[in-house]
């Protein structure tokens, strides 16, 4: 080979390497140097042909599959056209999955927050929470009136399972916070899903009132009553338990209407009431019948007052007459009495005056 022909032969690499076409022809004339000059023009018209590939790959623009025939790069170009076609397809997907998990996130009801587990730091949270808790000015969460939820949330904590936890506001509103753990990228993170429960504890809580009281008269009724006697009996101090009964609410009811009925309750009611002092207690125990317990006071003195309630019954201006019977035994804790056993008692007696009446009247 001449030197002028290295020559030709190193501007043609170069060109190769700059991605230019290489230009030059070798003067040797033997049929190598004819081979070695249509190998160096092939090899340039692949490399251009595949520069070219990568380009248009870079730029997502429309590629068409090289021939394995015209370029020796040709199947592996294609394959990494189409890998990087694959990769794009999974990254508009991922991309419209983010989107999603996003607005679904951002459509919850309950705050999100994603707090960093050493430090606390908070590295994302829902709209809800941000709109509540973000402060543009600062650039900073915060909790307003002394509420210590999002101290609570930064504090640096290494958790390993999942865990929950009640929080109760300066406001008395209550949230159910519910923490796991979980690994973003190459972070430790803990993700916090927080409930507003406030309406459930809420409506709880009126349950659980309601479970202990009547309806019509609103006093408490039956279930407090069985346990409330077995407290009195408890605390060891002497009471007595008056068992009263509606006369003739039956009669009523059928003659006059239920509303008349539920009138006749509420007097009643109304006037036991007034009877009851500092710790004593008084409920509907179903149907017509009620149950007072007065602390301290003797048999005779409930009597009386049960005379007075009759008293102010007949006095209420009414279509029908109104009127109570009761039965009154005094317990002790020596007694040993069950409730149920106590107010059999009273109820027996009550009874024995509901025949007592009868009898007179029915001899008059």
């Amino acid at each position: 080979m001449t030197e002028k022909d290295a020559y030709v032969l190193l501007d043609q690499i170069r060109s190769i390497i700059l991605n230019k076409p290489a230009v030059g022809e070798l003067e040797g004339e033997a049929p190598v140097f004819k081979e070695l000059q249509e190998t160096v023009s092939y090899l340039s018209r692949c490399m251009m042909e595949m520069n070219r590939f990568i380009k248009d790959l870079a730029e997502e623009k429309e590629i068409e599959s090289l021939s394995e025939q015209d370029n020796f790069l040709a199947e592996r170009l294609n394959q990494l056209e189409v890998r990087e076609r694959k990769l794009r397809e999974q990254a508009v997907r991922n991309k419209g999955f983010s989107s999603l998990l996003l607005a679904i996130i951002n459509s919850l009801k309950d705050w999100v927050v994603v707090t960093e587990e050493k430090t606390g730091e908070i590295l994302f949270t829902n709209n809800l929470f941000k709109k509540r808790f973000y402060n543009q000015q600062t650039g900073q969460f915060y909790c307003e009136d002394g509420c210590g939820l999002m101290d609570r949330l930064q504090s640096p904590n290494e958790i390993k399972h999942k865990y929950k936890f009640e929080y109760q506001c300066s406001k008395q509103k209550f949230f159910q916070v519910v923490s796991h753990p979980l690994q973003w990228e190459n972070t430790k993170a803990v993700i916090h899903l927080i409930t507003d429960v406030t309406f459930q504890k809420e409506t709880e809580a009126y349950l659980e009132v309601m479970a202990y009281k009547d309806e019509l008269t609103g006093l408490n009724n039956r279930r407090c009553c069985i346990s409330t006697i077995d407290d009195y009996i408890k605390d060891e101090c002497s009471f007595a338990l008056c068992m009263i009964d509606l006369d003739g609410l039956k009669t009523i009811n059928d003659q006059f209407g239920h509303l008349n009925g539920d009138k006749y309750l509420k007097c009643v009611s109304q006037e036991l009431k007034k009877t009851i002092g500092e710790g004593d207690f008084i409920c509907r125990f179903g149907g017509d019948e009620f149950v007072a317990l007065y602390r301290g006071v003797s048999e005779s003195e409930v009597g009386k007052q049960m005379a007075a309630v009759n008293r102010n019954l007949s006095n209420i201006s009414a279509d029908f007459p109104m009127s109570v019977s009761f039965g009154i035994i005094c317990i002790k804790k020596e007694m040993n009495l069950l409730p149920e056993t106590a107010l059999k008692i009273a109820d027996d007696k009550m009874y024995r005056l509901k025949r007592i009446r009868k009898q007179k009247k029915f001899q008059s």
